[in-house]
């Protein structure tokens, strides 16, 4: 049989892409960034590498996806010669290469014969016009079997059938950006861990599942990386559309049109920028004997060993590093010390079931910027663990934990028990005695909610905050006013990071900036014969 050479030349991003070895794998962004493309190559990979798989690639309307994406497979990426039997009907359209696996181009405008079928391979393009609860049925259907292992089918310790291992049955999905809070950026985006091309989670859960659905990846996807676009296509077809188009469709931004977002919405447009740029140091977990460190510094005990000090583990893991911790040191260039810089480390703690995360939130107080970020769903306990390990870690950062609810007083509590040295304490006056007294942990009120988010709205505003994270980014799109005029996350979506940044930015920007320290004056005895 004669070699066909493949005429595709992928981009960095959808070369990683193609090599990614997530369950579900998301592409979105700009126009013109090849989503669509990227999806057909790798749809007819599956095909040539599985004979006999069944691969589905769906839209919401079939006249849409006839005219779109099924034009992309059959022009662009598969050649004549390997299809050996075509069909184009309504809603029947497929074709069948010479090895037997078979690439069906349908509508999901009605998608219930799909539910009872068994798929080994699902792409789902312009996947912002679908309807979740669709998209997750059919990704369900993704149990093809071999002919091997349908005949002599494997059993596992419990009886039940082991998956085939010889076919991939995945799910590829393309998009545009729509507004905050869409469930593909619940999906790929929100709580997910930075990386260079976009964002990974080890685990995909949905709301109320008890197992999750495993692991996923995002790319960004750049017109402007795309070097096979038309001359003139960037800066005229798309730099042409309205100012919100552009945004949305070119810069592939989440945001709202219509004005109902909290924060200023350019400024959030200038940070997503800032973020997409820069790529944290690493991503992790903290680890580290807590009882040794304990013992070690209150005297009682000897100075922990390199596998039980405090540290960041690199990996996955809910914690994103973006700047280390700038320690005191000698600069021999001027012959002066220069101190160690002052962190604040906010919590928004949450029970670690449902819905909600914890999250903590690491400020430079010296840079006025975001060094870190931990967002998860753990017992209080063990966020108190992370809190404790983080604020050591940088350089014993005056830790903030938000008591209002409950779940952080317990945090609060065993912070005290670990004799955590630097905790925040605010004054109020005791309603017994009528005397101040000193409280730890921030305590939110309807009052101080509105104090701590005009606050952060300010310093988003006035873009004097370094912030650097895109899922906190991404939530803060989400933060909207309700009906009855309060700011507050919209139905759906989360605020951990908001509040808990909120708190650390109030927190950091009502301590001094720049630490003046008194300049000691060589000392001379008054009396020559005393010496004082």
């Amino acid at each position: 049989m004669a070699e066909l050479l493949s005429v595709f030349d992928p981009l960095p991003p959808q070369a990683a892409f193609l090599k990614s070895k997530a369950f579900i794998r998301g592409y979105g962004g700009a126009m013109g960034g090849g989503k669509s493309r990227t999806g057909c190559e790798d749809v007819f990979d599956a095909a040539l590498d599985n004979p006999g798989i069944t691969c589905l690639v769906a839209r919401q309307a079939h006249t849409s996806i006839v005219e779109t994406t099924k034009k992309t497979m059959l022009r662009q990426v598969i050649p004549q010669q390997l299809i050996t039997h075509s069909r184009a009907s309504g809603g029947e359209d497929y074709v069948e290469l010479w090895n037997g696996s078979r690439i069906h181009f349908v509508g999901l405008d009605d998608p219930l014969r799909w539910y009872s079928s068994e798929i080994g391979y699902v792409f789902f393009d312009e996947a912002q016009e679908l309807n979740e609860d669709t998209v997750l049925r059919i990704i369900t259907r993704l149990r093809q079997r071999c002919n091997d292992c349908e005949r002599n089918p494997i059993y596992g310790d419990d009886k039940r059938i082991v998956p085939c291992p010889h076919m991939p049955n995945k799910a590829i999905l393309t998009f545009n950006p729509g507004n905050p809070g869409h469930w593909l950026q619940r999906w790929f985006i929100n709580g997910g861990q930075r990386t260079e091309t976009g964002f990974y989670k080890p685990e995909l859960w949905m709301d109320g599942a008890t197992s999750p659905l495993g692991s996923c990846e995002f790319f960004f996807a750049k017109a402007t990386d795309n070097p096979h676009l038309p001359p003139g296509y960037v800066e005229q077809t798309l730099g042409g559309m309205k100012e919100w188009m552009r945004r949305r469709y070119l810069d592939g931004h989440w945001e709202f049109i219509s004005g109902t977002c909290f924060f200023d919405v350019d400024s959030l447009r200038y940070y997503q920028d800032l973020a997409k740029e820069i790529v944290p140091i690493t991503n992790g977990v903290t680890a580290g004997s807590i009882p040794m460190d304990v013992a070690h510094r209150t005297g009682r005990g000897p100075k922990a060993g390199t596998d039980e000090r405090l540290r960041i583990v690199s990996g996955d893991g809910p914690l994103t590093i973006f700047k280390r911790p700038v320690r005191e040191k000698f600069n021999e260039e001027t012959g002066k010390t220069e101190p160690a810089h002052r962190y604040v480390l906010s919590i928004d703690a949450s029970s670690g079931r449902g819905s909600d995360y914890s999250a903590i939130q690491v400020i430079d107080v010296d840079e006025f910027e975001q060094v870190a970020e931990w967002q998860g769903k753990l017992e209080t306990g063990l966020v108190a663990e992370e809190a404790y390990r983080l604020g050591r870690i940088y350089n014993d950062a005056v830790i903030v934990p938000e008591i209002t609810g409950g779940w952080g007083l317990a945090i609060d509590q065993v912070l005290k028990r670990y004799k955590y040295p630097r905790l925040y304490t605010r004054r109020v006056i005791d309603r017994l005695s009528q005397k101040h007294t000193d409280r730890t942990g921030w305590d939110t009120t309807t009052r101080t909610r509105m104090v701590i988010l005009e606050s952060l709205e300010t310093a988003i505003r006035e873009r004097e905050f370094g912030l650097y994270s895109i899922r906190c980014i991404n939530e803060l799109g989400t933060f909207v006013y309700s009906d009855r005029e309060k700011p507050e996350a919209q139905p759906g979506c989360n605020d951990d990071l908001v509040m808990s940044l909120a708190i650390g930015v109030k927190v950091a920007s009502d301590l001094p900036r720049k630490i003046v320290r008194a300049k000691q004056e060589r000392y001379e005895p008054q009396f020559s014969v005393t010496g004082y």
